[in-house]
């Protein structure tokens, strides 16, 4: 089976967010369609090896700031597609402008949301994502076959 590389655009914020990331780190791992140790994980490709979960500092370091930024680019750039773990009830704007970049880009993009999510999505974000599925589904799916599914939820 072929594998492909994702970015893994994700918010990490809060605790919330953090067991998010955790169970759909989990389930990419499992899935065999995922190349998982050439997919690039931000948290893990920080700037200078900087934790900032460690030296919240660095947020205010523009040479950080600006590292980021640029690595970010180049891991969207290297990627076969974006994978956002999505909360709907807490958008995330840097993952907004990595879906909008991913879309200009003509990248795919696959936002996983929560098994119980019925929460609005934004009018911007709804068509320019190719497929949203559920946590429970990403141990599974295959992300050899990308066809866009519009997701019906209410928008806002």
């Amino acid at each position: 089976m072929n594998q492909r590389r994702i970015y893994l655009a994700c918010s990490w914020f809060s605790p919330e967010e953090v067991e998010f990331l955790q169970q759909g780190q989990q389930a990419l791992r499992q899935n065999t369609s995922i190349d998982w140790d050439n997919s690039f994980r931000p948290l893990e490709h920080q700037f200078q090896d900087l934790d900032v979960q460690k030296h919240p500092e660095a947020f205010a370091d523009p040479l950080w700031q600006m590292g980021t930024f640029q690595n970010d680019l180049l891991g969207i750039n290297a990627a076969d597609l974006v994978c956002g773990l999505f909360l709907p009830q807490k958008p995330d704007s840097g993952m907004a402008f990595e879906f909008g970049y991913a879309y200009a880009s003509h990248k795919p993009i696959i936002a996983v949301i929560p098994d119980t999510s019925t929460e609005p999505i934004n009018l911007m974000l709804v068509p320019s994502v190719t497929r949203y599925i559920r946590i429970s589904e990403l141990a599974n799916f295959d992300f050899n076959h990308l066809d866009f599914a519009l997701h019906a939820v209410s928008v806002y």
